[in-house]
């Protein structure tokens, strides 16, 4: 009888029966408001891409959860000079398909960076003042600089490196998996829009293997859809959490039970008035006609949009206080944060004063777009906005539509009013202000996403001398002087900073939240 049981226990393990329940201790599923739009790691520079694709590709150094650098594929970097940076690659470290990894395959990543085509969101602010790269030997690659770069560190732990040894390679073959081959802790197993993005352990991975051998991310955009599947056990964890079901997470009771973990987000969510376009179309004075001139240009009307917005109801009603009023574009804590911007005010008197003053007594209208799939309630907290600036005049026409429509439409600068969600996810203030603040000027790698046409030559010379000076307390000043001015002038005009919430199931899993929103199958630990 022994043997008998025994044969037959064999036998199912064989077909993988009984094996089911080990697999799927090994298994993690989690539930992503977003997906990835593309597995090509240089290409449409999003959140819900590079979270993704963090999880198959490595950088040279990499963030920890507050945004703090540390070694990754480089193990030491040091400055040799004001304009060389060198860094000394991790021994041993090979791409999926076994090759290699060199000072070459970098080379060849910051080579190609520039070559994507039809790129909406390039990654080139990363790379802005690299003039040469060198492969000094199979480990050593050294930054030869057009000046002093003092974030290059920073920057380059946004830079995915991918391997040289097959020469170049279309987004379209990294989108059908043929490219898609990091050095990652996971490996990529299937993937098609729409479907999860499977992914495997990296057994050869250089730092602890992963804890889960299969990682499933499931896309479940609809918040109820998500938190559904996790109560009824479909997924293991989950990310932006709605916030009208946080409390109920918190207070499940019985045989299943979870836990909510959340932590201060670094996206801050803004509106971008058009400055560029004379005249805008888009806007039409208060009996429907085409406004002959744009009135976003006039600073009286930016400030009484600015004075229009009640965010602290915006928080408190729509967010439940997990988010805290936003007066800059960096959250409170980053470098180039200035404590001397004062605190966001509502004045709606004064914003129609401002509005007569500058010529529209009876007010106007405008057309705002809003993404509706990207941050827990944008387009609630956009829907909130236009009925605030309704209140003093400014008639709001709202698009609210997917990323995946907001996000093209957006580069081609297409509205006279637009809303997102923007993470200086470098932990300071540079990224922002060289990427959207200053004017466009892609010979410097400057201004890649300035989509809403700002060029003060004031505020540009500022941010330039930032990205070139090399003492912190220095950059500092320069880069908390910029951020002064732009708020002055109200170019861009801040609602929230939001807080980042996920859950998961009690005994399950357990996880540090991230500034940066990121959810890295690597950092989901499973609890003990």
């Amino acid at each position: 009888m022994h043997r008998t049981r025994s044969t037959t226990i064999a036998a199912l393990l064989g077909l993988g029966l009984l094996a089911s329940p080990l697999a799927r201790a090994q298994d993690l599923t989690v539930g992503m408001q977003g997906e990835p739009g593309t597995l090509d790691p240089q290409f449409n520079l999003l959140g819900t891409n590079t979270s993704a694709l963090r999880n198959i590709y490595d950088t040279l150094l990499s963030r920890d959860p507050n945004l703090q650098l540390r070694p990754s594929l480089a193990e030491s970097w040091r400055a040799v000079d004001d304009t060389t940076w060198e860094f000394r690659l991790r021994e041993g470290v090979r791409f999926h398909d076994g090759s290699p990894l060199t000072a070459e395959d970098v080379r060849f990543t910051i080579d190609r960076v520039t070559k994507v085509q039809g790129n909406p969101n390039s990654y080139a602010t990363y790379i802005q003042g690299i003039r040469e790269v060198q492969a000094v030997d199979a480990r050593t690659v050294r930054f030869v600089t057009d000046g002093p770069v003092p974030l290059l560190p920073v920057n380059l732990s946004n830079i995915f490196i991918i391997s040289g040894a097959k020469g170049p390679r279309s987004t379209g073959e990294f989108n059908a998996g043929t490219a898609a081959i990091g050095t990652g802790p996971y490996k990529l197993s299937s993937w098609q829009p729409g479907q999860p993005l499977v992914l495997e352990r990296n057994a050869a991975y250089f730092d602890p293997p992963p804890a889960w051998a299969r990682v499933s991310f499931r896309p479940i955009p609809s918040d109820g859809a998500r938190v559904g599947a996790l109560l009824a056990g479909d997924v293991d964890f989950i990310n932006a959490v709605p916030l009208q079901d946080v409390a109920r997470l918190e207070k499940t009771e019985g045989p299943r039970r979870f836990n909510v973990f959340s932590g201060a987000s670094a996206y801050v969510f803004m509106l971008f008035p058009e400055l560029g376009k004379e005249p805008l179309p888009g806007t039409r004075d208060a009996q429907g006609q085409p406004l002959a001139r744009n009135p976003w240009k006039d600073a009286r009307v930016r400030e009484a949009v600015s004075l229009a917005l009640n965010r602290a109801a915006i928080v408190d009603r729509l967010m439940d206080g997990r988010a805290r009023v936003a007066n800059q574009a960096v959250p409170e804590g980053f470098f180039g944060y200035s404590t001397h911007i004062t605190p966001a005010r509502f004045d709606a008197e004064r914003a129609r004063v401002l509005l007569r003053e500058a010529g529209y007594p009876a007010g106007f209208q405008t057309n705002l777009a809003c993404p509706n799939d990207r941050f827990v309630n944008d387009s609630k907290i956009c829907e909130a906005a236009a009925q605030q600036l309704q209140r003093v005049g400014i008639r709001v026409d709202l698009s609210a539509m997917p990323r995946a429509t907001f996000f093209p439409s957006r580069a081609k600068r297409e509205w006279p009013l637009h809303a997102a969600g923007w993470g200086s996810l470098t932990g300071e203030s540079s990224y922002f202000l060289t990427s959207q603040v200053h004017t466009p000027d892609p010979a410097q790698g400057l201004g890649a996403i300035n989509y809403s046409g700002i060029g003060e030559p004031e505020i540009d010379a500022l941010i330039q001398r930032a990205r070139r000076t090399l003492d912190e307390a220095q950059r500092r000043a320069l880069l908390e002087e910029a951020m002064e001015k732009t708020m002055a002038q109200n170019l861009l005009i801040p609602i929230l900073t939001f807080d980042a919430v996920w859950a998961g199931r009690d005994g399950r899993v357990t996880f540090t939240p991230r500034a940066d929103e990121e959810t890295l199958a690597i950092e989901v630990k499973a609890a003990r």
